[in-house]
């Protein structure tokens, strides 16, 4: 029964959240960076078809990394409270304790980033691809705020891969 525990060490926990972490960082920046980035600039989509395949890129990504992200928050967290290690400077200069409470903290903040700072312009892209989705055409002015609205959910998602990435490095320099 002991072995079971050995699974939940700081150290294990750590793995765990840097795991996370880096897959957050990848995924968000993957998409952001690659799909979206194709679809924008495939000139032959309209702004209907733009509206579907960001939805298409949307949907998996928000089935997937808000979970991983927060396991990851949780498994810094838990191997913070849990440190046993000597308290000595990281490379950061901070104490491994507060590092992992930082990573935590990175990987949280995202949450409050998307729903204040995404999530109109995410209701917005939502609308139209369920508009597209039922045949409707889309052209001038709502045309346009398509392609914004992508455009600025392919900037604020690379923030949020930057912060996921963050997190990664600050956990990968405690081990």
């Amino acid at each position: 029964m002991h072995h079971i525990y050995a699974l939940f060490t700081p150290a294990a926990m750590i793995r765990l959240g840097v795991l996370g972490a880096g897959f957050s960082a990848g995924y968000s920046f993957a998409s952001s960076h690659g799909s979206v980035q194709s679809i924008l600039q495939t000139p032959t989509l309209t702004a209907s078809q733009i509206a579907m395949n960001w939805d298409k890129v949307y949907t998996r990504g928000v089935k997937l990394v808000p979970p991983v992200a927060f396991v990851s928050s949780l498994a810094f967290l838990s191997a913070a409270y849990r440190f046993k290690g000597p308290l000595i400077a990281t490379a950061f200069g901070i104490s491994p304790k507060l590092q992992l409470n930082i990573a935590a903290g990175l990987l949280l903040c995202v949450f409050p980033w998307t729903y204040f700072r995404m999530l109109p312009g995410l209701q917005r892209l939502q609308a139209y691809s369920a508009s597209a989705e039922k045949g409707a055409l889309i052209d001038g002015p709502e045309a346009k705020g398509i392609i914004a609205d992508v455009e600025d959910w392919h900037w604020a998602n690379g923030v949020r891969a930057l912060a996921f990435g963050g997190a990664c490095v600050l956990g990968l320099t405690v081990l």
